[in-house]
């Protein structure tokens, strides 16, 4: 009797998942029809699928049982958008006037969220809804009005009155679908936790690049809403939001004085409001270290220890610290006792870089290639010196010492340290072979800064400082894991 139950389960989800396949592809036909057609413009077939689909896509945590065949349709969907948007194809959807990855995001953000988190159908639900109606929203309000007062963060053009928009709807919806879903959370914080979330959303599509809030929007609005449920239960709302106050004021005085661009601001704010929400004082300080010292020693440069503008972008921000925040993230879902000294290993593989290259810049000797041996610009990916390499020991050293504190063992404490010391060594072995640097036609300049007259030397165009940086900082948990499965 059990056995025939299961199947019937399972055979009625597989004529779901066909069903929901069929309806989709019916309304890309139609949206192609109407296209040619000339029934609705570009941009209107494309916020009708958008709307249309998300919404269905956003119940589906509460009709199937388990993810298989929604994730299997995220991906079916995923590919066809990617070899449709490469092919030129599918242009009811697709063509909208600039670059834009946004189809292909939609189905992968579905991807990231609903496999691993399956078990959060609630958070799911009002994440997909927020990228489906209040998104679109934002957009028909932004192109639409007579007046648009116009700002750029990263290179999309954004409206304010679209963000205002993403806002409100945002918010609207959060307490709208939270009054139903989270009954435990008094009026009082459902209105907080809406303004909050809606805000953190706002952000997430201000920044957005390339139809990247596809993909940042759902899962940032995700991250929020669990954050928050936590909050509730735990009663910390006031000592939490005290402390988002103390980060957002130091972050935004970094700004004023040019530590960080607004986009590098912004992800940084989210950064430290997800690290302390999902690790507490344990992640969040050690990052605050690597960030205050690095920021700095990144406003000294070699004549007269003169200052200079940094300017880290969010590409730079998450480049360093995106991989902690990672494993933070991942460590609060799916606890295991070695996550904290792979996030450690993580920073201080950060932490060593850039104390090794700050500190080398200022070394009176010219640096040398880790690979080719020759002399290259001082600062350029690839070049050690003493006293870089000194500063790289001692950088690890730092994050591992700031562990301690946290009741990190020595023994995880002296692996954290080599862990992050060895991986800046990976990161300049990077810089020298697959990173991207230039060769001036003489011969006698290196530099990583494309310049005219200047030849691609080494490495590939497509690979900077940021994806090193990120490898360097990938490198550290892996190379922790390594000594750690040896020793």
């Amino acid at each position: 009797m059990m056995n025939n139950i299961f199947i019937d389960l399972v055979t009625n989800e597989w004529y779901l998942f066909l069903l929901f396949f069929i309806s989709i592809i019916i309304l890309i036909s139609l949206s192609e029809l109407s296209l040619r057609k000339k029934i609705w413009s570009t941009h209107a077939n494309r916020i009708i699928i958008h709307i249309t689909v998300g919404i269905a896509v956003s119940l589906t945590p509460h009709i199937f049982t388990t993810s298989l065949q929604p994730a299997l349709l995220a991906l079916i969907f995923f590919l066809i958008n990617l070899i449709s948007y490469k092919n030129k194809m599918l242009n009811s959807f697709h063509s909208i006037g600039r670059v834009s990855y946004g189809t292909i995001f939609f189905p992968l953000s579905f991807l990231l969220i609903a496999i691993p988190f399956w078990d959060y159908p609630i958070h799911i639900t009002i994440s997909l809804m927020l990228l489906a109606i209040a998104d679109p929203i934002a957009a028909i309000v932004g192109e639409n009005i007579n007046r648009p007062v116009s700002y750029t963060i990263l290179t999309d053009k954004k409206t304010v009155q679209g963000s205002a928009a993403m806002f409100i709807c945002s918010m609207i919806i959060i307490f709208i679908l939270s009054k139903y879903f989270f009954q435990d959370w008094d009026l009082d914080f459902q209105i907080v936790a809406a303004i909050s979330i809606g805000l953190a959303v706002t952000m997430a599509e201000a920044i957005s690049y390339k139809g990247s809030d596809n993909l940042t929007i759902p899962i940032i609005a995700f991250l929020f809403i669990e954050l928050f449920n936590q909050i509730n239960k735990n009663g910390l709302i006031i000592d939490y939001f005290l402390f988002v106050a103390l980060i957002f004021l130091i972050l935004f005085i970094s700004y004023k004085r040019k530590y960080l661009s607004i986009s590098g601001f912004i992800g940084a704010v989210i950064m430290a409001i997800l690290l302390y929400g999902f690790g507490g004082s344990s992640y969040i300080y050690p990052l605050v270290v690597f960030f205050i010292i690095s920021s700095i020693l990144s406003h000294f440069k070699k004549d007269k220890f003169e200052i200079k503008k940094s300017n880290r972008n969010i590409s730079q921000v998450y480049a360093n610290g995106g991989v902690a925040l990672f494993i933070c993230i991942i460590n609060y879902f799916y606890y295991h006792d070695l996550m904290y000294p792979c996030f450690l290993a993580s920073v201080a593989a950060a932490n060593s870089d850039t104390w090794g290259t700050e500190l080398g810049i200022i070394s009176n000797k010219t640096p040398i290639d880790i690979i080719s041996r020759r002399e290259i610009a001082p600062g350029t990916s690839g070049g050690i010196t003493l006293i870089g390499t000194i500063g790289s020991i001692l950088g690890s050293l730092v994050i591992g010492l700031v562990g301690h504190f946290f009741y990190i063992s020595f023994n995880l404490l002296l692996l954290v340290i080599i862990s992050g010391f060895l991986s800046s060594i990976i990161d300049s072995i990077l810089g020298s072979t697959v990173q991207a640097r230039y060769i001036s036609a003489d011969g006698f300049i290196i530099t990583e800064k494309y310049k005219k007259s200047f030849y691609l030397f080494t490495g590939s165009n497509k690979i900077n400082n940021d994806v090193v940086n990120l490898y360097c900082t990938l490198s550290g948990p892996f190379i922790f894991l390594l000594l750690f499965s040896i020793i």
